[in-house]
């Protein structure tokens, strides 16, 4: 039975199995494997930096393009000023959505005399009225 053999990852320090699909990807794109490290070749594209955002629910951040970032797009979560994940139900357009049926469905207020004469009182003045 042959032995399994691994190394460390030199993106993310974690342990990998020689021969597995990350240890291959790695070798196919920039690395070379030398005395059982994998050491990054120097014709290789730089390494582009990590995008990171902030799920608002937890105060964690998530790595973009990972398997937890795809499940909250998936399931309907918003990208707001290119930072933070917000969920479904408190998006901007959710809460405008819940406040304008709040609206709708609070009861009418009873108009007072200091309301009626607050809004309309320079208007009745021009035309005489008085309201009793």
């Amino acid at each position: 039975m042959p032995q399994t053999y691994y190394t460390i990852n030199p993106l993310t320090g974690r342990r990998i199995k020689v021969g597995g699909d990350v240890f291959n990807q790695l070798t196919f794109t920039a690395y070379d494997f030398i005395n059982e490290e994998l050491i990054r070749r120097a014709s290789a594209p730089p390494i582009p930096p990590r995008q990171y955002f902030l799920n608002t629910e937890t105060g964690r951040t998530i790595l973009a393009c990972s398997r937890r970032y795809r499940e909250l797009i998936s399931a309907g979560w918003d990208i707001e000023d290119d930072y933070y994940l917000i969920p479904p139900y408190r998006s901007a357009e959710t809460m405008a959505r819940i406040n304008q049926e709040a609206e709708r469905m609070r009861p009418p207020i009873l108009p007072t005399y200091e309301n009626i004469m607050a809004e309309h009182g320079e208007r009745l003045a021009n035309l005489n009225i008085s309201l009793c």
